[in-house]
């Protein structure tokens, strides 16, 4: 990957991913937190594989067992655990504390690559790093002032954010799809059917709005976190 394609790469994923959380605090104040996700993922799931499909129509990937296994474990870190934990502990912290405490995902894939396979941490990434969250500080830090925070929600962001780190590493070393649409669709498509599981055991279904509880800013939101937050995210990062 060359490093102009890095970089834009980068800039998105922060924008897309950072600016979700504003969607993610307005579809959860009218919609449970683990059913909302695990629709969000499953749509978005579907999507992809189709457009997949419509570029590649020769491609018989979708019918191998081993990559639906291994898909089906990386939907359950990544988006059972990760996003599961997002979406619960999103609705206890406002909009910018979650998004700032996500944004440790970078610090935790330096550590456990560190500790897991010795990798060396550059000074360059240190830089990175601190200017990273230095930046993040800058940003968020004024909606933090004289607000106490919820360690239900914390914690939840923070497990995630570890979760997220250990998806990827192991997202990278698993053998998934050439098709990088595909192997998104997979992801998402198994993680958001997993997700209705726990949903489901705890009564989330029992809470689900009726039409008329729908509004134009939920809809809005949803359908941001789909195409802008989920969408876009997972088809740059695989």
């Amino acid at each position: 990957m060359n490093q102009l394609k890095l970089w834009v790469v980068i800039i998105t994923l922060s924008l897309t991913v950072g600016s979700s959380f504003i969607a993610i605090k307005i579809v959860l104040d009218s919609v449970s937190p683990l059913f909302a996700f695990s629709i969000r993922f499953m749509i978005t799931g579907g999507i992809l594989i189709l457009v997949s499909y419509v570029f590649d129509r020769k491609n018989r990937e979708i019918k191998e067992i081993k990559l639906w296994r291994n898909a089906l474990v990386v939907g359950a870190i990544l988006i059972v655990g990760g996003h599961g934990l997002i979406a619960w502990g999103t609705q206890y912290l406002s909009a910018g504390i979650a998004s700032l405490l996500n944004s440790t995902i970078p610090l935790w894939v330096v550590l456990f690559m560190f500790l897991m396979f010795h990798s060396k941490i550059t000074n360059s990434a240190r830089l990175g790093l601190a200017l990273g969250f230095g930046g993040m500080i800058i940003l968020v830090g004024p909606s933090i002032g004289g607000q106490g925070l919820n360690l239900i929600g914390v914690a939840s962001l923070l497990i995630s954010s570890m979760l997220w780190a250990l998806g990827s590493i192991y997202s990278g070393k698993s053998f998934l799809p050439q098709n990088f649409l595909l192997s998104a669709g997979m992801v998402t498509l198994v993680g958001g059917s997993l997700l209705i599981i726990p949903s489901f055991l705890i009564g989330e279904f029992n809470l689900i709005p009726s039409y008329s509880d729908i509004d134009l800013d939920l809809l809005i939101s949803y359908l941001f976190l789909i195409f802008i937050g989920t969408v876009i995210p997972f088809v740059e990062f695989y």
